[in-house]
């Protein structure tokens, strides 16, 4: 299973699981983000910063550190 942070610019991906604890969890659930989210990647810049993903037409800037957390499948 692949994780956010590897994936490239551009790619539609479905989020399968969330490895992180519940703070990880609820603060990406409170920005509309979940198990079962579709979202598409419009940013992994190489070295470091955000990676930026957009779901339901917001643009939503996640840290590399919960994007290595967050399992995906790519569609």
């Amino acid at each position: 299973m692949k994780k956010l942070i590897d994936i490239k610019p551009d790619q539609k991906v479905k989020i399968v699981s969330i490895i992180g604890g519940k703070g990880a969890r609820r603060g990406l659930a409170h920005l509309g983000v979940g198990v079962g989210s579709i979202v598409i990647i419009k940013r992994n810049a190489p070295f470091a910063g955000p990676i930026l993903i957009e779901n339901h037409g917001t643009t939503i800037a996640v840290g590399r550190g919960i994007a290595n957390k967050i399992l995906i499948e790519e569609l």
